[in-house]
């Protein structure tokens, strides 16, 4: 563990010399929407109640400071019956209830059965409003949608992908937001992956110019995960440049396992032009969620993943530092 001597984070002064400086955890999750195809007795109101209600307890349990969500909160809104949208996310809202009451962040980004309709999008502005809004500090057309958050040293950032065309994010706002918010520590989150990841193919790289873009930047400002979901497993992929120097390592965590229907593993065949990727871990069948610990200059990302009701076990683990902080 490396040592800081004398830097200002989020107003905590860590004293020089000190190896213990901002220790603190928060939870990643995502995709918890009903199969409404399966009759599965814990789906209601578009929601898989039980999983994504075990969630809320383990913020609780691990004390985490915040929750990033992926999105797919629900099953989506249905032409048929407009009101139902509505109804499904206030039940997803009601299930986190417990931590808005303990002032605990809960940051949901949209994902495509989120946002599939101009009244959908008036809807979960509706819905996440008042105390229940999101940081309104995103570009003006995103407000509520694109937002990001800080905490201590990590700036977190949430991303929607589904008002640019072609399946990208506000780079603009984006490059501002990193430049002006310099953190030793970047996590980004989208519902959508960057690189293909076995399933979906309607991710960042179906327009790789703005994919890779994107990737350039947060790896500039010092990131080196990004977290998605959409696809109903935990996948742990490496990426690095293929030319040349390969540059830093960058990991993308898909962790769509908040009680969503399961998938199966596919491979890798997205447009993956300039980059290596590599399986790192692979989880099938298996709900769970990811712990980001923060101590000092070291972070930890650790998929936790369901081995009994409403216990969670680690399956995988990775871990970085800081070379030095960014103020």
């Amino acid at each position: 563990m490396r040592t800081v001597s004398g830097w200002v984070v989020a107003g905590t002064f860590l004293l020089a010399g000190s190896a213990h400086a901002d220790k603190f955890c928060f939870i990643v999750a995502g995709d918890g929407r009903s199969d409404p195809k399966a009759h599965r007795p814990e789906d209601k109101d578009g929601v898989n109640t039980l999983i994504t209600g075990e969630i809320c307890k383990a913020v609780l349990k691990e004390k985490a400071k915040f929750l990033m969500w992926t999105g797919d909160l629900v099953y989506g809104y249905e032409k048929a019956n407009p009101k139902a949208f509505e109804t499904q996310l206030l039940s997803w809202r009601s299930i986190m209830q417990p931590l808005y009451d303990k002032h605990i962040p809960v940051l949901p980004c949209r994902g495509n059965h989120d946002s599939s309709s101009a009244e959908a999008d008036a809807t979960w502005n509706k819905v996440f409003s008042g105390k229940y809004a999101l940081p309104q500090n995103g570009p003006a057309s995103e407000i509520n949608r694109t937002f990001y958050h800080m905490q201590g040293p990590v700036l977190a950032i949430g991303l929607d992908q589904y008002i640019q065309k072609g399946e990208a994010v506000n780079q603009p706002w984006l490059d501002g937001v990193l430049a002006k918010h310099k953190k030793p520590f970047v996590f980004s989150m989208g519902h959508e992956p960057a690189f293909m990841d076995g399933r979906h193919k309607d991710n960042m790289d179906a327009s790789p110019d703005k994919r890779d873009a994107f990737w350039e930047s947060i790896i500039k400002a010092g990131a080196r995960t990004f977290f998605c979901g959409h696809d109903h497993f935990y996948d742990h992929m490496k990426v690095v440049k293929a030319n040349g120097i390969p540059g830093p390592e960058m990991h993308q965590f898909t962790a769509g396992t908040a009680g969503a229907p399961f998938y199966e593993e596919g491979e890798y065949s997205g447009n993956n032009t300039g980059w290596k990727v590599e399986n790192v871990k692979h989880v099938d069948h298996t709900y769970g969620y990811l712990l980001v610990e923060i101590d000092g200059t070291k972070a930890t990302v650790t998929f936790k993943g369901r081995t009994s009701p409403g216990n969670y076990a680690p399956m995988d683990s990775f871990s970085y530092e800081t070379k030095s902080p960014r103020r």
